[in-house]
């Protein structure tokens, strides 16, 4: 029996509707927005209109160690912003998925990572592999979800591409993004057709 699966993306133009129109006939398509809050509400109000037993989140993401087009499966999830410092009040730890790259790591802020992020913070995310404005917010989402309705906890899956290096280089946005549409696809169907495998 196939396994339901949910996507999640935050904006459409991170895959181009031709590529959306394909992968939605293997998936259910959501959008989420950008940051945690819409993300984490979207994410919310997707799962309550299936049982799913699969969540993949893809989007893009910046990255100070990874170059540009690099596709990577996260298998920690971190909260940024004031939850980011270990030595914090307002610390929060890992999210870890049981899938993805061992020891791959992404952080979701609610703002940009640049030239003008202050040092202390470029510091404290220095030791990451990524960093997005949603994947966090997903898997607490999904975790809350289940735990509320008593059902079982899908399988999360957690797929970026590299848009930037966190340096300001993102530039024309939306070319880079129209370049890396093939990448977000190809990454979406790896993650599926695993699944399809062990079913």
């Amino acid at each position: 029996m196939t396994k339901k699966i949910l996507l999640l993306m935050a904006l459409e133009a991170e895959m181009g509707k031709e590529n959306i129109a394909a992968i939605a006939e293997r998936c259910d398509v959501h959008f989420i927005g950008m940051g945690k809050l819409n993300a984490f509400e979207a994410t919310m109000r997707a799962l309550v209109q299936g049982e799913y037993e699969c969540v993949i989140n893809v989007g893009t993401c910046g990255s100070f160690s990874h170059p540009f087009g690099s596709t990577l499966y996260p298998e920690a999830a971190l909260q940024g912003d004031v939850y980011i410092d270990p030595e914090g009040l307002f610390f929060t730890p890992a999210e870890h998925l049981g899938t993805g790259d061992e020891g791959c790591t992404i952080v979701s802020s609610d703002n940009f990572i640049g030239d003008d992020t202050p040092e202390r913070q470029r510091t404290l995310l220095a030791p990451y592999d990524c960093m997005d404005m949603e994947a966090y917010a997903v898997v607490r989402a999904v975790r809350l979800h289940s735990s509320l309705h008593g059902v079982d906890e899908p399988t999360i899956y957690l797929a970026k591409i590299v848009s930037d290096g966190c340096d300001g280089s993102v530039g024309d946005w939306e070319s880079r993004i129209t370049q890396l549409r093939p990448t977000v696809r190809a990454a979406v169907e790896q993650i599926i057709n695993k699944i399809e495998q062990t079913e």
